[in-house]
C-alpha cells in the first residue's frame, strides 16, 4: 500500500491534523493514489472518504463529519495539489 500524507488544515473550529489514505491503491504515483479515493481520519476518528473522478476536477465526500462546503474544498484542493505534484 502507498504511503498516507497528513496535513494540519485550519478550519472553522480550529486545526484539524488530517491524515489522507489512498484507498485501493494498487496503482500509485508518488505519495498519493492514482485512482482517486481518499481516507480521511484524524487520530483514530474516521472522517470519510473523499473521491475523484479522472482528472481529479470533480470529488464526492461520504464522511458522516459536519465539515462546510469550504472545508471539503481546502481539502480536496490540497489532494488535487498533491496528486498533481507526484505526476
Amino acid at each position: 500500500m502507498n504511503t498516507s500524507l497528513q496535513h494540519a488544515f485550519n478550519l472553522t473550529d480550529g486545526k484539524h491534523d488530517i491524515t489522507i489514505t489512498p484507498i485501493d491503491s494498487d496503482i500509485a504515483v508518488g505519495s498519493l493514489s492514482e485512482n482517486g479515493n481518499y481516507r480521511l481520519t484524524e487520530g483514530e476518528l474516521n472522517l470519510g472518504d473523499i473521491q475523484f473522478d479522472e482528472e481529479m476536477d470533480y470529488w464526492i465526500y461520504n464522511g458522516q463529519t459536519e465539515f462546510t462546503r469550504d472545508e471539503l474544498i481546502t481539502i480536496a484542493d490540497y489532494i488535487k495539489h498533491q496528486q498533481n505534484r507526484a505526476a
